[in-house]
C-alpha cells in the first residue's frame, strides 16, 4: 500500500512499522523542532536515505490531492503538529496516545498522570475537522500505575502505537469501513507552567505527580524566592516535623521537605 505519514520523532517507531508491514512511503510529513524537546532527526533521516520526498511545512488540500491522484492510498499520522485538511478523498488515519473519546488534546501523557488515572491507551481514528473526534479504527488499552512517569508511559505508547499503525495499515479497508463513532469525549488542554511547579507548601501527593507527569521534560521547584527547574526528581512519602522547604542531602541527593514527604533531586535541568 501508497502511503503518506506525517509526524516527529516521538511516535517515530510508526514509521518503521508501517514500512516493515509493507507500506511504500511516498512522501513525509514533519514540522520544525528545536531539537531540545522536540526532535524531527530521525524522521528525516529516514526520508533521506530513500530517497522520499519531505517537508516541514503544512500540509495542504493541494498536497493531498496530488497525492490521491499519484494513487497513495491514506496517510498516517502521528504526532504531527498541524492541522491535517479534511476536505480530501485521501483517507487519513490519526494516532493518538490516549484512550479516545476522553484525553483529546495535544498532550494527554501528562495529563493522565496528573489525573491519577490508572488506564490509558494508543487509539487510531479517521482525521475528522475537530481535533481527535475521528470515528475510532483500532484501539489499545494499557494500566497506568502510580510509579509510571512521563517517560515509562511514553516507551509503552511507543511499543503499543507501532503495532497498531502496522496492523491498521495491513486491514485498512475493513477497519475503515466498520469505524466506530466516539460520541461525547472529554479535551484535556496542555498543561500550564503553574501545573508544572512544585511549592514547599504542596502535598506529597500533589508534588508526586506533577514530578512523574514531566520527568525527562522537566518541571520547576520554587520555594524561598528562588526557582530551580528539574529534569528528573521523586517524591519519598514520609511524615516529619521539618519545615517544609527545608533542604538536606542524603546519600548524595538533595532534597527538599514536603507536607508528607521529601522531594529528592536526581537531575537539574
Amino acid at each position: 500500500m501508497k502511503i503518506a505519514y506525517a509526524g516527529f520523532d516521538l511516535l517515530y517507531p510508526c514509521l518503521e512499522a508501517l514500512e516493515r508491514a509493507g507500506c511504500t512511503v511516498e512522501r513525509v510529513f514533519t514540522y520544525p523542532t528545536d531539537n531540545v524537546y522536540e526532535f524531527n532527526r530521525q524522521v528525516v533521516s529516514f526520508a533521506e536515505k530513500r530517497g522520499i520526498p519531505w517537508t516541514d511545512r503544512r500540509i495542504t488540500s493541494q498536497d493531498l490531492q496530488r497525492l490521491w491522484e499519484g494513487g497513495c492510498q491514506a496517510l498516517f499520522s502521528a504526532g504531527y503538529l498541524y492541522r491535517i485538511p479534511v476536505d480530501t478523498p485521501l483517507r487519513c488515519v490519526n494516532v493518538h496516545p490516549a484512550l479516545l473519546p476522553v484525553g483529546r488534546g495535544p498532550w494527554p501523557m501528562p495529563c493522565t498522570i496528573l489525573r491519577g488515572l490508572t488506564e490509558s491507551g494508543v487509539t487510531l481514528h479517521k482525521v475528522a475537522a475537530g481535533f481527535d473526534t475521528g470515528d475510532i479504527l483500532l484501539q489499545e488499552a494499557f494500566p497506568v500505575t502510580q510509579r509510571d512517569t512521563l517517560e515509562t508511559l511514553t516507551e509503552t505508547i511507543r511499543t503499543v502505537a507501532p503495532r497498531l499503525a502496522a496492523a491498521c495499515a495491513a486491514d485498512l479497508d475493513r477497519l475503515w469501513a466498520s469505524a466506530v463513532p466516539q460520541g461525547a469525549g472529554e479535551y484535556w488542554p496542555e498543561p500550564g507552567e503553574e501545573e508544572m511547579v512544585i511549592t514547599p507548601e504542596d502535598s506529597a501527593r500533589r508534588a508526586d505527580r506533577v514530578a512523574r507527569a514531566f520527568a525527562g521534560y522537566g518541571f520547576v521547584y520554587r520555594g524561598g524566592g528562588e526557582e530551580q527547574r528539574i529534569l528528573r526528581g521523586e517524591v519519598r512519602f514520609a511524615s516529619h516535623t521539618t519545615r517544609p522547604g527545608t533542604m538536606r542531602v542524603e546519600g548524595g541527593v538533595p532534597m527538599y521537605a514536603l507536607r508528607g514527604g521529601w522531594l529528592r533531586i536526581f537531575q537539574w535541568a
